[in-house]
């Protein structure tokens, strides 16, 4: 196995491009697929979303809060779950779970018609779902792939994401007209339905890797993720980092969410203007993830690739602060997007394979919903404050440039436990091998 610094020698081109060995391209390309359409089933429906907060942008920070106490309710739900079953039983629970759900709002959703309740209902059915499953999805590749084949193919893995995420919102702009926003949530819930299956299948691939023993039930407490946060430095740095990352993302948000609802008019136009900004996203986070994130980790280490993101971001706050429209603000959105799923984003999965089985579900998956989601709600209401103390989006920008410099000292030092936590468990992993 080659060393993180090593460059890989794969037998053709595609497998010196992608950084694979011969050996993994099975998983790899399962788990590639499944998050295709699981990443694809989920754009196909972040339009909506979009169209939903610029028709309640005045409310947005209770949004934000309802989510987090749903978050809150069913995060118990999934540690009783991760507690009592095996990784193969309840990973496709919980995404027939949301599938039933999204059947039932394509069923009662009518576009503009649609109760502002059940808009709202939605929103924050939507915001549990995005985090909830996409958590799910990356403790189990965190659980079946190692730390040094993490550094080189998550970038992949999230690329099919990307990909999925591209082709999504040109399918949402054209059954819009035809089919509305019900025919993009059966549409929606059919592709999941098939990331479920993807899911079952590379369960049974592991395990047949692993001569057919069965994966073992993690145990424990409901609750024990929770408290290991709160015990670990690493695990507080990275709700450091996510508390940082959403202050500047829930501002962007929100602030596009205001411009859009001021300078553009209608459902569908809305939607259609959302599906646009994504596709953008989408196309440049796969460039990262497929040829920039994991050589710039290899060669910068993870450090150094962490602190790059806020000191970027940084530039784009001070142009944003000396200069306002709604073009310009997209923009930033779009670069702080693109670099959150195309550098972030697999960074950020790469730094829970150095820790045990029950921090890579429970602990992780407390962190991406409730501190996540909690992040969100302090964010929010943050941003409702200062725009209800009369202070102008522009000048809310500056506010958030010493952020950045707080975000890229966390960045560094989660970087650096991360280093030493890997290098620990490599260690351990030939002291093992030699005994």
């Amino acid at each position: 196995m080659p060393t993180a610094a090593d460059p890989v020698q794969g037998n053709n081109f595609l497998e010196r491009l992608v950084q694979v060995e011969h050996g993994e391209w099975p998983r790899l390309a399962i788990a590639f697929a499944y998050f295709f359409f699981l990443l694809g089933g989920y754009f196909m429906l972040r339009p909506l979303r979009g169209a939903v907060a610029a028709n309640n942008s005045e409310i947005l920070h209770w949004l934000y809060t309802g989510t987090f106490l749903a978050m809150l309710a069913i995060v118990p739900v999934f540690g009783f779950l991760v507690s009592r079953f095996r990784r193969g039983q309840f990973i496709p629970a919980i995404y027939l779970f949301f599938i039933s759900h999204l059947l039932l709002f394509a069923f009662f959703f009518k576009g503009d018609a649609t109760p502002l309740w059940l808009q709202r209902a939605f929103y924050i059915w939507l915001s549990v779902f995005n985090l909830f499953v996409v958590s799910v999805f990356w403790s189990f590749m965190a659980d079946i792939f190692r730390p040094g084949q993490a550094q080189r193919l998550f970038g992949f893995i999230m690329a099919g994401g990307s990909i999925g995420a591209i082709i999504a919102p040109s399918i949402t702009k054209s059954i819009v007209p035809l089919w509305g926003g019900s025919g993009v949530m059966y549409t929606s819930s059919f592709i999941l339905l098939l990331a479920t299956l993807l899911a079952i299948l590379l369960g049974w691939f592991t395990r047949q890797e692993r001569k057919n023993q069965p994966t073992e039930v993690i145990g424990g407490s409901v609750w024990e993720g929770a408290v290991r946060v709160f015990r670990s430095e690493y695990l507080l740095y990275a709700c450091l980092l996510m508390l940082l990352h959403n202050l500047t993302s829930t501002f962007l948000f929100n602030g596009l969410a205001v411009l859009v609802s001021e300078q553009i008019t209608g459902f569908d136009e809305r939607t259609t203007f959302f599906s646009h900004v994504d596709q953008v996203v989408q196309v440049l986070a796969f460039l990262f993830q497929f040829f920039i994130t994991a050589r710039l980790v290899r060669y910068l280490g993870m450090s150094k690739t962490l602190v790059i993101i806020p000191s970027l971001l940084a530039g784009g706050f001070i142009i944003l602060g000396s200069s306002m429209g709604l073009v310009l603000f997209a923009a930033v959105q779009v670069a702080q997007r693109s670099l959150n799923y195309g550098m972030l984003g697999p960074t950020k999965e790469m730094l829970f394979t150095v820790v045990d089985r029950e921090t890579k579900y429970k602990s992780k998956n407390f962190i991406d919903t409730a501190v996540y989601r909690g992040s969100d709600v302090t964010a929010s209401w943050i941003f409702k404050g200062l725009t209800s103390a009369g202070l102008s989006i522009a000048q809310i920008a500056w506010i958030y440039v010493p952020v950045m410099g707080l975000w890229a000292f966390g960045a560094w030092r989660l970087g650096r436990i991360y280093t030493r936590m890997r290098a620990q468990l490599h260690t351990n992993d030939s002291g093992e091998q030699r005994g």
